[in-house]
């Protein structure tokens, strides 16, 4: 008996969220029935399809959920190697501050990851994924170079004084040896979209080395070649568009964005496409979409600090969810938890104290809005307390 009422249960609860995601149930009736429904069939919803039960009619920025920081870092080339070397003698393992997650991109999507921050470089007629900036380091390469000249070991013996590379190319593989390019990352996205069509992916895009004007041209190639390219699970474009308009300028809801990729670059205006939500190294507002975002980054500060803001933030911005289907959220949240303090923490030591305070006990609470929150080193028990927080039953 009691595995029959089960079986029930999960039968009413799958009618139910394909009625909520086909449009058979009227959105006023719909959004009060998903605070019941899903949040007893939260079971069949996982880190892949979990917008699945999300009403067609909810806003993006209405939805929690998870993100990740150089999202393509898992297995970066130099993760264990040391790259700063004195007289040849490795001094500083600098890759340990270049690797901020420890699942590949396609594991990201299925944990429930849907915002990623992809870096690009331009090098030799193609885009590399990749993390850090050599022109940087350019002034100390440059004296390091001039102390090499006029020190012994180097005229005598050609031992560098200095050896320095602040470049970390993202590999995909546990031996480092494949390289990932645009085309590599853009179609493990599309596989999942076409997996998985009732979900969404954002996207950051934007430089983090090499040529400026090279970027952009191969950029501009590939984005153009993907406002074409077909999502053959929706028979929609896989790039949103907004109705065929290249500069985003308002809000989509969740069914305008299903089976879709959101684009977010620096590089709209020139591109003709997309938008841009611009936080800078500190807290305060950004608009995106024709919304305005608040948004907590301070990325260069200790895990103490880190977990502190992160607190004041939740607990400043969080709102209840609506019960009111017309009534829409009264804050645009976004929350990066990632931070690196260079030579005194890492990016790794910094995310488990704050992984305390966000993930917590009674810190993420379901029926209330956080917003878009993105980190280092997120895994799919931390997507799960983010994206079960969209699913809860009101109080009558």
């Amino acid at each position: 008996m009691k595995v029959l009422r089960k079986f029930l249960v999960k039968i009413i609860c799958v009618g139910l969220t394909a009625a909520l995601f086909f449009n058979i149930i009227p959105f006023g009736v719909a959004y009060a029935k998903t605070a019941g429904v899903t949040a007893g069939c939260v079971e069949n919803l996982n880190g892949k399809n979990w917008m699945s039960g999300i009403p067609d009619e909810r806003y993006i920025y209405e939805i929690n959920l998870p993100g990740t920081h150089d999202s393509t870092t898992a297995n970066s080339k130099n993760s264990t190697d040391n790259r700063v070397e004195l007289f040849g003698v490795p001094v500083f393992n600098s890759g340990k501050y270049a690797k901020t997650q420890s699942l590949t991109l396609p594991e990201q999507l299925n944990a429930g990851v849907r915002y990623l921050d992809l870096r690009f470089s331009a090098k030799q007629g193609e885009l590399h994924l990749c993390h850090g900036n050599n022109e940087k380091a350019a002034p100390l390469n440059n004296a390091a170079k001039i102390l090499s000249n006029l020190n012994p070991l180097t005229v005598l013996f050609n031992i560098p004084f200095l050896n320095l590379d602040m470049e970390f190319y993202a590999y995909e593989d546990e031996e480092c040896s494949i390289d990932i390019t645009f085309d590599t990352v853009f179609a493990q996205i599309k596989d999942f979209l076409s997996d998985n069509p009732s979900e969404t992916v954002i996207i950051t895009a934007k430089k983090e080395n090499g040529d400026e004007k090279e970027f952009l041209t191969l950029f501009n190639e590939q984005i153009q070649k993907l406002k074409t390219e077909i999502n053959p699970s929706t028979q929609k474009e896989f790039l949103y568009t907004e109705n065929g308009r290249g500069i985003y300028s308002k809000m989509p809801v969740l069914s305008e964005v299903r089976g879709k990729m959101i684009l977010m670059t620096p590089f709209y205006e020139e591109l003709r496409a997309g938008d841009m939500l611009d936080v800078g190294n500190k807290a305060g507002q950004t608009d995106f979409m024709g919304i305005t975002f608040n948004y907590e980054n301070h990325w260069s500060v200790t895990a103490g600090v880190k977990a502190l803001y992160t607190k004041r933030f939740i607990e400043k911005y969080s709102t209840e969810m609506s019960k009111d289907p017309e009534k829409h959220l009264a804050y645009a949240n976004v929350l990066k938890t990632n931070s690196s303090a260079v030579l005194i923490q890492t990016p790794y030591e910094i995310e488990k104290r704050v992984s305390k305070t966000l993930y917590g006990q009674n810190t993420l609470l379901k029926g209330r809005y956080y917003g878009w929150i993105m980190g280092d080193f997120m895994t799919e028990e931390k997507c799960a307390l983010i994206w079960q927080t969209n699913y809860f039953v009101f109080d009558r």
